[in-house]
Parts: C-alpha cells; structure tokens; sequence
C-alpha cells in the first residue's frame, strides 16, 4: 500500500476536503482494492458529499469483507436514511446492534429509523438505550483516565 497516498487522503478527509479524499483513498484502493480502512474511509468521504449511493457501494464492499463492523453497518444505515430507504437502514441498525449492543450509535440510527417509520414509542426506548450506553461509555473512558467522578449528594462532593 502507497503509505504516501493514504496519509495525503487522511489529511484531505480530516481537513474537510472531500473530494480530495476520494480521489487519494481511490488511488489507495486501486493498488490495494480489499483494504478496508479505505473502502470505510472513501465511503464516509462520499457520504460527506452527499453521494449517499457511492457511500453504500463503498460501505457494500467493506461489509462484503467484514459483515461484523457496527460502525460500518451504522454508517451504510445512515446513507440509506438520507436516501429515504428507511426499511432497509432499520435493518442495517438491527446488525449492528446485534454485533454489539453496545454501540449507541447505532441505537440512535435506529431511532431514525424507527421515527420516520411512524413508531415513536421504539424511537424514544432506542434513544434511551443508546444515551445510557453512552453515558457508561463517556464515564469508563473518564475513568480509565484516572478521572473519578463524585456523587454530589449529600456527603458526595
């Protein structure tokens, strides 16, 4: 893999120069066409574009190599959304909640999902899932940084 070409479409996607990116993670993948990081990296480029179908097709490839990525199931569920196919990005939240129901991102995919499809009360429980999850997730990344939380309360502070 050109390293050279990689780092030149990470500093064109980081700086929000789109385009860039896809034409750079493209060179990538025409030298290395199963690399995954890029195929992921070029779709949210697209996505960020608002090329919702080229995000998916890219989104398609990764998941044709790794159908266990939630974060890349969320984010194909997110460029279905935009297209209005909100049956099917239900379906791709419904993954990747299953390879880990711990990614409250996906929770509020569905929750999209579930709203435009006229569900509310499934939209609000999958909101809440998904801001506990980030909750204890934000408090165990604190924590592991040595950062200690305090009650509060009474005798807490």
């Amino acid at each position: 893999m050109n390293v050279l070409l990689f780092d030149k479409a990470k500093i064109a996607f980081v700086q929000g120069r789109f385009d860039e990116a896809v034409e750079a993670f493209s060179g990538v993948l025409d030298e290395s066409p199963k690399n995954p990081l890029a195929l992921h990296s070029r779709g949210t480029a697209k996505f960020n574009m608002k090329d919702f179908e080229g995000a998916i097709a890219d989104y398609d490839a990764y998941i044709a190599l790794n159908a266990n990525s939630e974060k890349v199931l969320t984010s194909r569920g997110a460029a279905k959304l935009a297209l209005g196919k909100n049956e099917e990005a239900l379906e791709d939240f419904n993954r990747a909640i299953e390879v880990n129901e711990f990614y409250p991102s996906a929770y509020f995919g569905r929750a999209e999902a579930f709203t435009r499809l006229g569900d509310e009360q499934q939209a609000q429980m999958d909101i809440d899932v998904g801001s506990r999850i980030a909750q204890k997730l934000g408090q165990s990344q604190m924590e592991g940084a040595g950062i200690m939380f305090q009650d509060g309360g009474p005798g807490g502070g």
